[in-house]
């Protein structure tokens, strides 16, 4: 049977930062938990959030109070990781280094966004707010970028309600308000107010979670409030029903704002933080929510099913509920990445390259299309073995053949060719294969100065596949005048 591959989620949470990056990453961890193993690394928390997040993860590291600029903070999970593992980070302090520190081990990383204020390393980011442009991001060649809220990280209770049916609830005017589990600067408490002045709203129902620190003041306000009623720590399935009870709500522009829209209903947003620019744009510009500004007008003139209908169609045109498959998708490709494993090609790989080489797509693709003959294979075969400047090497998944990457050395130039089993074809293994086979290369051959590779133009999974792992492109090959000429050059790279 084989072993899970492990999954390190690295994110903080406090009364001060907020819980937000922590909450969208268990949320993570909730739509892959069935196929990984899952573990969570945090700074210093709290009882109460190592307890929310044992009820999901396989286990909890505690990692020690560092701060971004201390020379540590980048080595924090050095002891943790290996190329075996594929790491998640959601926060802002895991800038540039951070990712490199982590790449540089070979493990697969993936970075959870919405500022894209530096460089990122990582295999791919996620960021599930919707109107960003590829273009705001400076990313490495490899790096995937899955924008917007068909990648969107809602807890397993609003995923079901995404795809569940959805009618105005009957009844005197429910709202809620939800300003974030943190809410440092007490917009909840702006909100209730402004809510309390409306007539038409009959009943408030107000969301905090336990790192909000103004409770003894809004709980002041609320004994003169008997149509206000106070919900904290609420589990998901919890809120969602309660949001299911509520013709509208009022939340910040954040990850509470996509699980409304989710349960689908008319939702006002307000910017309560810097970051929430970019999302709050979206949810406006799109119709999924309206501006905070146009809650009383909008109120007062009652909520008529029509309007709800509306609303509601829109939303539902964002979020599907199919987040977790697109996403699993990825992590399923990095797993598979992770757990190639190069050895070099022995006299018995025979048969198994003749078959690999004489596949009709890799002939297709060839530079000579014809059928190898078995004769003419045993004879190169034999003399790519007992030759010093041919390195073969096999990648193979859990002992299964996946690919085969060749250098032929000339002087201090490593010529590549490669292929990959047709078992293995379209998960986009190919760059993670130039890029393994190429590091092994240097590895055993550190006097390895410049690395090429010839690919037919039409051959358009291959040149992204150079593309992807980094190599530029150099100049045109006389001998094969309509081919692209790919290089890297190790020094340059370092």
């Amino acid at each position: 049977m084989n072993r899970k591959t492990r999954i390190i989620f690295r994110a903080d949470g406090n009364s001060r930062i907020g819980l937000g990056h922590v909450t969208r990453s268990l949320a993570l961890v909730n739509m892959l938990r069935l196929e990984f193993e899952c573990v969570f690394a945090i700074q210093s928390p709290d009882q109460a959030l190592q307890e929310r997040i044992r009820e999901v993860c396989d286990g909890i590291i505690v990692l020690p109070p560092a701060e971004p600029d201390a020379d540590r903070f980048v080595h924090e999970l050095d002891a943790y990781i290996s190329a075996e593992e594929i790491v998640v980070l959601d926060g802002y302090t895991f800038g540039t280094a951070y990712q490199k520190n982590i790449k540089s081990r070979g493990t697969a990383l993936v970075c959870i966004d919405d500022i894209h204020t530096y460089t990122f390393v990582a295999d791919a980011v996620i960021n599930q707010a919707g109107g960003v442009s590829p273009v705001k991001y400076q990313i490495a060649p490899y790096t995937r970028l899955l924008i917007g809220p068909h990648y969107a990280l809602l807890r397993p209770a609003f995923l079901r309600a995404a795809k569940a049916a959805r009618t105005i609830p009957e009844g005197e005017l429910h709202v809620l308000v939800c300003m974030g589990g943190a809410d440092p600067d007490n917009h909840t408490l702006q909100a209730l107010e402004a809510l309390q002045a409306i007539p038409a709203v009959k009943h408030i129902e107000i969301v905090v979670g336990s790192a909000y620190t103004r409770l003894h003041e809004l709980k002041q306000h609320l004994k003169e409030q008997p149509q206000a009623k106070l919900h904290r720590d609420l589990s998901a399935e919890s809120l969602r029903r309660l949001m299911a009870k509520c013709q509208a709500a009022v939340t910040s522009a954040s990850g509470i704002s996509y699980e409304y829209a989710a349960v689908g209903g008319l939702l006002f947003v307000k910017q309560t933080a810097d970051n929430q620019a970019g999302m709050h744009q979206f949810l406006t510009t799109e119709g999924i929510a309206q501006e905070y500004s146009n809650l009383s007008k909008v109120l007062q003139q009652g909520i008529s099913e029509e309007k709800f209908e509306t609303q509601l169609t829109t939303q539902r045109q964002f979020f599907d509920g199919k987040s977790p498959e697109r996403l699993l998708e990825l992590f399923k490709s990095l797993s598979l990445a992770t757990s190639l494993k190069l050895r070099k090609v022995v006299p018995n790989d025979l048969q198994l390259l003749f078959d690999l080489a004489n596949d009709p797509e890799v002939r297709r693709h060839s530079f000579n299309p014809e059928p190898i003959p078995l004769q003419d294979h045993t004879r190169w075969f034999q003399a790519k073995l007992d030759n010093p400047n041919a390195i073969l090497y096999l990648a193979e998944e859990n002992g299964k053949p996946a690919a085969h990457i060749r250098f032929d050395m000339n002087d201090k130039t490593a010529t590549i060719s490669y292929l990959i089993a047709a078992d293995f074809r379209g998960k986009g293994l190919g760059h993670t294969v130039l890029l393994k086979g190429t590091q092994q290369l240097l590895q055993d051959r550190p006097d390895v100065q410049l690395v090429e590779g010839l690919v037919q133009q039409e051959h358009k999974a291959s040149v992204r596949s150079f593309e992807k792992a980094g190599f530029a492109y150099g100049n045109v090959d006389p001998a094969h005048p309509k081919a692209f000429r790919f290089v890297w050059q190790p020094k340059a790279q370092a």
